[in-house]
């Protein structure tokens, strides 16, 4: 059989794989596989999903803006036009789990230096507006019933789509925030996360060096590995990519030398 035809069943019956395992499978070498693998991106039979990992999975997850999300990214445009930020709202995954979320919380990350500006502009249109800082404490006076806008520091080099996180980004974030805020509990998290995989795919490569960035990969690697079903030595390759890429002060990836 055509080797080509080979690896586009071999990529079409997994959801991810590596450039390694389909090199083997097929048995043919990486220049020729990276080749075959580039036809079927251009025929869109195949998505990246990292650095060296791929996908058969072609629909990703761009929630629509919620309103109250929509109007702080107006208001943010229009006061600090050069500022730049990230704003999202846990609502957008109410659909992905059985817990009925009743409240919410809109995260406003922008840059360190404009926190605090940020949150006072915000304070006049809205109730409930409070400064995050890194820790286990959520800010004084938070009270997730009274579905709080919190404003942080930005991360530099979050996976994004212009002013929205990446789903990437979001799951990341939500793992850490779960016990902080009290946002959702370890099983519907883990609900959450599979779920969102059922539908869509995930960038693991984006996925893990966001986490790793942030202090999470650790914690959540295992997980990762059973529930979006992708084999050890797929994140074995990932991992080993994933650490020769060094960020510089913009928060942009750079592969070392």
């Amino acid at each position: 059989m055509n080797k080509k035809v080979l690896l586009k069943e071999y990529a079409t019956s997994h959801r991810y794989f590596s450039l390694v395992e389909i090199v083997k499978a097929v048995g043919i070498s990486v220049q020729l596989a990276k080749n075959y693998l580039q036809e079927l991106k251009q025929e869109g039979i195949v998505f990246p999903a990292g650095r060296g990992i791929y996908s058969s999975i072609k629909k990703e997850f761009r929630p629509e803006d919620k309103r109250r999300v929509a109007d702080i990214k107006r208001l943010i445009k229009k006061h600090y036009p050069d500022l730049d930020f990230i704003v999202w709202n846990t609502l957008c995954f109410q659909p992905y789990y059985h817990h009925q979320q009743t409240h919410h919380i809109t995260f406003v990350e922008v840059e360190y230096d404009g926190v605090h500006s940020v949150a006072d502009s915000l304070s006049r249109d809205y109730r409930y507006v409070l400064v995050d800082k890194p820790g286990r404490l959520a800010p004084k006076g938070f009270d997730i019933t009274k579905d709080p806008i919190v404003v942080k520091a930005l991360f530099k080099g979050s996976p994004r789509h212009g002013h929205s996180p990446a789903v990437e980004k979001m799951l990341v974030d939500l793992f850490a925030i779960k016990d902080k805020f009290s946002t959702m509990g370890d099983a519907d998290y883990w609900e959450l996360l599979e779920s969102i995989d059922d539908f869509y795919r995930v960038h693991v490569g984006d996925l893990v060096r966001y986490a790793r960035r942030s202090r999470n990969l650790e914690v959540i690697l295992s997980q990762l590995i059973e529930k979006i079903g992708i084999k050890e030595v797929t994140f074995g390759t990932l991992l080993e990519n994933v650490s020769k890429v060094t960020y510089g002060k913009d928060g942009h990836g750079k592969a070392d030398h």
